[in-house]
């Protein structure tokens, strides 16, 4: 699905480039994020898009409903001087479970499943592995 994204210039060497994907904002979110250079807009645009579709796939919407393709966002965004016409693969996130086969050492293999009987906010080993993939992938 193709999104416009809004690019803003730092104001100086010492602040980010900004990033917004006003489309989100048609379902009551709001999709922005920043990048350290210039050559990091492309896959933090990505990123914060397919972030966000997640979200709202989560909370019941069709992505579908996003689709909109080629717009022009620059009169309400005046600051955003730049625009991309990013291609962002949202259509696969159904929100539906894949299994995957994975290879893992038994000892690590018997120290998550200790974990997760502790831990009630998870509700499988599966579930445990996909928050903590998610998360070190934010923390990086």
């Amino acid at each position: 699905m193709l999104f416009m994204v809004g690019i803003e210039k730092p104001e100086n060497k010492n602040s980010a480039w900004g990033i917004v994907v006003p489309v989100f904002e048609e379902l009551g979110y709001g999709c922005v994020s920043a990048a350290d250079s210039q050559a990091e807009l492309l896959y933090r645009a990505k990123e914060a898009i397919l972030t966000m579709a997640e979200e709202v796939i989560a909370d019941g919407h069709m992505i579908s409903a996003l689709d909109r393709g080629f717009a022009d966002y620059q009169a309400d965004y005046p600051s955003f001087e730049r625009w991309l016409a990013v291609e962002v693969p949202v259509e696969g996130l159904k929100g539906k479970q894949k299994r995957v086969n994975i290879t893992l050492p038994e000892p690590l293999l018997a120290r998550v499943d200790a974990y997760v009987g502790f831990h009630n906010e998870f509700k499988d080993r599966s579930d445990f592995l996909a928050k903590a993939a998610d998360r070190f992938m934010q923390n990086s």
